[in-house]
């Protein structure tokens, strides 16, 4: 529960070694290359005069890999590689001498997309010529019958139905002039009109008054017979789809490879961007790297096996100057990192309030949740999340965080009696005395200074009190750090004291020990020693001033105390619905009619719980989160710290593995 303490290593080496030093560097895991300046990284061009890191072609090529797995729909074929995969570094660092093979790969799949939208633009032709042709189904003559003659004109099209009878009105009183309607459907009939070709102009002009539309067809087939041949095309250019299709799915095994050199493009990126960083000379080059002073001379020893000549000095950075922050966790606390980072990443010069907060977060979840099942369900629910996830990512850490939670759920449960909402241990006389005198959310009540409350809802307040007790803690633990003795031992540990010391007499008083007069008398003490000097180490008017401000501030603590009531009703909001649901309705309502009852009732017991279930965790982390954030960083907590990110560790697909 630290935060690392880095150093600036110096780097002076030959120019053409400097991409092996950053290869060396990647390798370790522990360099962060120091920005000296802001800039614009230009695009790094090919021999071909492409851009040389762009994966924008790589990309495309994985979604249409990733579209023809979703489009066919067969599960039972091979999928492309999840994101997340391990992968060597001496094998990662391969891959800048293997784009020709990449690149042959990404074309053929780019070859199949080509492919693929040609042959849907055909289907989508063929679909608008049957869909024309469909216009004229009625028509059971060939097409090319309606062609007009040396003698005649013929004209065969569409025409608004409520219009056809005053056309075909005005087409026969022409000389020599026919109308017939040929049939249709909907808005439309197809109609066909015949007049001697010098009546063809004014034949033209009466059916263009009525939206007459011509045929564009004159086919030697009928209307079916084209309509069937266009049908076997789509059947053909169907299959050729499918065939593409499958095609691309096949390659779904190169996935893996095709991230990997995304990953090395971006790593190339940031290769460049970190030579820009690097002050040179004709032939030299110095670089700045922040790296972990325990990992000094790790790195040091690597980059003198790479590299031919080289010179390197490193200095640890004071704590009271920038550096990026590592924190040095184990893995379970380090998992609360990913709540912490939420707010903030701490300061390099601050204190790492994750071990502390891990227990309280995962305290107060268990509270809140209160159910044995539903604290099952997040250890099970969580880890195998965290399981399907990639290492260290924020949805892996986060599913963890849940699954912890649930360990603290499950005891809660089992003390409030709440599985899914059924109460099995109240069946226990021993254990039902018990509970009807201490436990019970509802029925179990204290009285302080004649004011009857909820037992369950003191002991929220207390825990919130003893956890601002330990931020107070912890402010004092970073001012003695800093050498300001003084300021952390009354403005820290005094008032931690205090409110300790008052949680222990409140919880005398409620319960009538005798002995609460020994407690009552040092708290006072404490408190006006804390009000007394909160301004011992300010000069001049400001030593009097502070005081006044201490003794508004014990309102501040009041209120901040308060907002730990929330934690007594979520948890009983959730114990509640969770009754309803299995022991109101379904127990008590629907088990009781019979099979169709206890079918019913399970349903209800199930989905009812499983809602509730998702609220409760929403519910949990929002609030959860809230008290951390407020009423315990608020103390102590130095944040807008900046992460420390090794050079070449920020892979959006790949991790490295040793």
């Amino acid at each position: 529960m630290a935060i690392s303490e880095m150093s600036i290593m110096s780097v002076l080496a030959l120019k053409t070694e400097q991409s092996g030093l950053f290869d060396v560097l990647s390798a370790t895991g522990a360099a962060q290359i120091k920005r000296c300046r802001d800039y614009e990284l230009a695009p790094i061009k090919s021999a071909d005069g492409t851009n040389a890191t762009d994966s924008g072609v790589y990309r495309d090529a994985l979604a249409f890999l990733e579209f023809a797995y979703e489009e066919l729909g067969d599960k039972s074929l091979p999928k492309m590689a999840r994101d997340g995969f391990g992968v060597d570094m001496r094998e990662f660092l391969d891959y800048g001498s293997r784009e020709a093979e990449i690149k042959q790969t990404v074309d053929k799949i780019m070859t199949l997309s080509a492919e693929y939208n040609a042959v849907k633009a055909d289907i989508s032709k063929l679909n608008e010529s049957v869909a024309a042709y469909s216009e004229y189904d009625c028509v059971k003559e060939k097409l090319a019958f309606y062609s007009s003659t040396a003698t005649t004109a013929v004209f065969l099209g569409t025409i608004p139905a409520d219009k056809a009878a005053a056309a075909k009105e005005v087409i026969d009183e022409i000389p020599c002039a026919e109308f017939e309607n040929l049939g249709g459907s909907g808005s439309k009939c197809v109609v066909a009109a015949l007049c001697l070709k010098e009546n063809a102009e004014e034949t033209s002009a009466a059916l263009a008054k009525y939206a007459f539309n011509k045929c564009p067809f004159s086919d030697e087939l009928t209307v079916a017979e084209r309509i069937e041949r266009l049908n076997a095309e789509l059947n053909e250019k169907s299959e050729k789809i499918k065939e593409i299709l499958r095609s691309a799915v096949a390659m779904n095994a190169e996935t893996e490879k095709i991230k990997t050199y995304i990953d090395y493009l971006g790593f190339a990126k940031e290769k460049t961007a970190a030579s820009l960083d690097c002050g040179e000379t004709s032939k030299t080059f110095v670089m700045e790297a922040y790296v972990p002073t325990e990992a000094v001379e790790r790195v040091e020893t690597a980059i003198k096996d790479k590299l031919s000549a080289v010179y390197i000095e490193s200095t640890p950075v004071p704590r009271d100057e920038f550096a990026p922050t590592l924190m040095k966790n184990n893995k379970v606390i380090g998992d609360f990192e990913a709540v912490t980072n939420m707010y903030s990443a701490p300061a390099y010069g601050a204190l790492d309030p994750n071990g502390v907060m891990a227990f309280f977060f995962s305290l107060f979840m268990g509270i809140i949740m209160g159910d044995a099942v539903y604290g099952l369900m997040m250890i099970v629910g969580g880890f195998l999340l965290a399981s399907k996830s990639r290492p260290g990512t924020s949805i892996y850490r986060m599913a963890r965080v849940f699954a912890y939670g649930g360990f603290f759920a499950i005891g809660f449960g089992i003390l409030f009696d709440s599985f899914s909402g059924l109460a099995i241990l109240r069946n226990i006389p021993a254990y039902k005395a018990f509970y009807d005198a201490y436990v019970d959310p509802i029925g179990a009540k204290v009285s302080l200074a004649g004011i009857t409350v909820p037992g369950a809802l003191m002991w929220c307040l207390g825990l919130g009190t003893l956890q601002i007790a330990v931020s107070l803690v912890m402010k004092a633990v970073q001012c003695f750090t800093r050498g300001q003795v003084v300021e952390g031992i009354f403005s820290g540990l005094v008032w931690a004291l205090a409110l300790t010391s008052g949680v222990v007499t409140v919880f005398m008083f409620i319960n009538g020990m005798s002995a609460v007069v020994y407690c009552m008398y040092p708290t006072l003490a404490l408190f006006a020693v804390g009000i007394l000097t909160a301004g011992i180490t300010e000069k001049g008017i400001g030593k009097i001033t502070k005081i006044f401000g201490s003794m508004y501030g014990l309102i501040n603590y009041a209120s901040d105390i308060l907002s730990y009531a929330r934690l007594y009703g979520l948890m009983l909001a959730g114990a509640q619905i969770a009754s309803i649901f299995s022991s109101s309705i379904a127990v008590g309502m629907l088990f009781p009619k019979g099979v169709i009852g206890i079918i019913a009732g399970t349903l209800v017991i199930i989905v009812g719980n499983v809602f509730n279930l998702a609220m409760s965790l929403l519910g949990a982390f929002i609030h959860d989160s809230r008290l951390q954030y407020v009423e315990f960083f608020g103390r102590f907590y130095e944040g807008e710290g900046e992460l420390f990110t090794p050079l070449g560790h920020s892979g959006e697909y790949t991790y490295f593995v040793s």
